[in-house]
């Protein structure tokens, strides 16, 4: 059976929205905007005493860059969906391919290169098939052709998952070392365990395992506890531990398994500031799997 992994309140993402009431931030510029951007994430990293930036500030960039649309809020609220743009999953695999070179996606990765060039370490923040699909479309939809048409969906995953491949390689072309990968709308209180069971086998595994190629020795891709449960309830994967030289924040913990692990995967990365007493990280270890290789 599946774990779940319950989320505690100070390691909500507290976003953007405070600092742009504090500071009176430009809405929708930073968000848009290569340079407003850059200026807000150095910010929100001082302000929450991070050892990195973050970028994007929220979780519509994949599916705006399809063609999605997006409210993009003001100082009570982040970017949200607006009207979903399909009502079928024909629709929905009509949608154009992510594209890294247009749009506010291009500012993103331009203000990670530069944040990088000015020596930030930068965690790029990316989406899970269900988080994305929420903004596009109603996720009932996806639900009942899980349960009627699994065909339909396994064929709208290849698809995301080459496009997701294509950002990964896109954002380390832009010199950036740490992602963070969660998928919100896809955790276990919404699909359920059967459900979560099939996703992780049909596309979060396979994925991931893709993904450590590109990731390589300079890259890690910090996973939320609840795809990192899911990973190794379902035999995906195993969880093991790295030593660390000294008692260390998590997400200081992150920055230096660059090299020595890919998937770090102890807590949410968000409420990270929490010392690691034991000078030990836990991360996650991708079991083989025979046929993909």
């Amino acid at each position: 059976m599946i774990q779940d992994y319950m989320c505690r309140p100070e390691a909500s993402d507290q976003g953007i929205t405070g600092l742009i009431r504090e500071y009176d931030l430009p809405v929708p510029e930073i968000y848009k905007k290569r340079e407003q951007m850059i200026k807000a994430a150095v910010l929100e990293r001082e302000k929450r005493k991070k050892p990195f930036c973050t970028l994007p500030f929220d979780h519509t960039l994949e599916a705006e860059n399809m063609g999605g649309n997006i409210r993009y809020g003001n100082e009570k609220a982040g970017p949200r969906a607006a009207a979903p743009v399909c009502s079928s999953l024909e629709e929905l695999s009509f949608l154009s391919r992510m594209d890294p070179e247009s749009g506010r996606m291009a500012e993103t990765l331009a203000a990670c290169r530069m944040l990088r060039e000015q020596g930030e370490e930068v965690v790029f923040q990316m989406s899970g098939p269900y988080t994305i699909w929420n903004t596009l479309i109603e996720l009932k939809q996806v639900f009942k052709a899980v349960r009627k048409t699994p065909e339909q969906v396994e064929a709208l995953f290849q698809k995301l998952e080459e496009d997701l491949l294509g950002l990964l390689l896109e954002v380390k072309k832009n010199g950036v070392r740490m992602v963070s990968y969660a998928d919100s709308a896809g955790g276990l209180s919404i699909l359920g365990p059967r459900m979560l069971e099939w996703t992780t086998d049909v596309f979060t595994a396979p994925f991931l395992r893709k993904a450590e190629h590109i990731l390589g020795q300079e890259m890690v891709m910090i996973l939320c506890p609840k795809t990192a449960c899911a990973l190794e309830d379902t035999g995906s994967a195993v969880r093991e531990e790295i030593a660390l030289p000294e008692e260390m924040t998590y997400q200081k913990a992150c920055i230096y398994a660059a090299g020595k692990a890919r998937f770090p995967a102890q807590m949410c990365i968000n409420g990270g500031g929490s010392v690691l007493k034991n000078k030990t990280l836990q991360v996650i270890r991708l079991c083989r799997n025979e046929i993909e290789e």
